[in-house]
């Protein structure tokens, strides 16, 4: 499963509907995989969404994600002056931060290449 961030940019009137989760639901196909909705509204005229998208790649959770977006923003009247502004996994900061916290490994994820050897 993959959370991907949806950013609309909405119009200076908009509120927020009671079930706009269960509207972007509504809207996917059981293929798309979407299988829940967050509705987070930011600053201004901003309005961020968690699409958790079942998918083989994270590739793939994107593309159902933006096309499941696409069609909810087209078809419900409250989202229909809005725009979407991205739409990307999202990145989990503290499973960094964990990295860089480990002891000796600089936050690397993969070994150092021997520079003796044709890998490097």
């Amino acid at each position: 499963m993959h959370l991907i961030h949806v950013r609309l940019h909405t119009p200076r009137d908009f509120r927020v509907p009671e079930d706009l989760a269960a509207q972007f639901i509504a809207q996917a196909t059981s293929a798309e995989g979407v299988e829940h909705v967050s509705v987070h509204p930011g600053a201004g005229q901003a309005l961020t969404l968690g699409l958790y998208v079942v998918a083989e790649s994270l590739s793939m959770a994107e593309q159902a994600a933006l096309a499941v977006s696409r069609r909810t923003v087209a078809r419900l009247p409250a989202l229909q002056r809005s725009r979407i502004t991205s739409c990307s996994a999202a990145i989990v900061g503290a499973y960094f931060d964990r990295l860089l916290e480990l002891p000796g490994r600089d936050g690397r994820t993969m070994r150092v290449p021997d520079e003796d050897t044709a890998e490097s």
